[in-house]
This record gives C-alpha cells, sequence and structure tokens, in this order.
C-alpha cells in the first residue's frame, strides 16, 4: 500500500518533471540547448527500467510508472531530434 503511494508521487513527479520541457519543445520548436546524446542515454536507463519492471517485477504500478518515464523520454528526444533537423 504504502509502496504504491509511493510510486504514485514518482509518477506524478515524473509527469511534472518532463513536461514544461516538451512544452518548451513544442512551443519554440528548436532544440539547439538539448544534448541528443543525454536523451538517448536517458532512453536506454529507461528502458532498461522499463523492461527489469516488466520481466522481473510484475508490478502493475511499476510498469506504469517506468513506461510513463519512458514515454516522455522517448518523445523529447524525438522531438529534439525532429527540431535540430528543421534548424
Amino acid at each position: 500500500m504504502l509502496g504504491n503511494c509511493l510510486l504514485g508521487i514518482v509518477s506524478i513527479c515524473t509527469f511534472t518533471s518532463y513536461s514544461p520541457q516538451i512544452i518548451k519543445l513544442i512551443k519554440r520548436k528548436t532544440s539547439n540547448d538539448l544534448s541528443i546524446q543525454s536523451w538517448l542515454l536517458w532512453v536506454v536507463s529507461s528502458l532498461s527500467y522499463a523492461l527489469y519492471a516488466i520481466l522481473v517485477s510484475k508490478d502493475k504500478m511499476l510498469i506504469f510508472e517506468t513506461s510513463l518515464e519512458l514515454f516522455f523520454c522517448l518523445l523529447i528526444l524525438i522531438l529534439a531530434i525532429k527540431y535540430r533537423k528543421n534548424n
């Protein structure tokens, strides 16, 4: 129970922390100030953690949170690459 509450807080913090970057990318349509390599590492890290949650943990809340983090990291990486190519 406490574990699920804490994981819920992590999910909210994840959404809250990635949202400003996503909004900034969409509004400005430029990503020259972002490191593509850094976001690529974040994607690999998030993917590994999500796979761990799916293969080892089987905890639905952990799978949801890690998938959410992977989605946001991928979205930022894709937007960063897209807007880097446009400039």
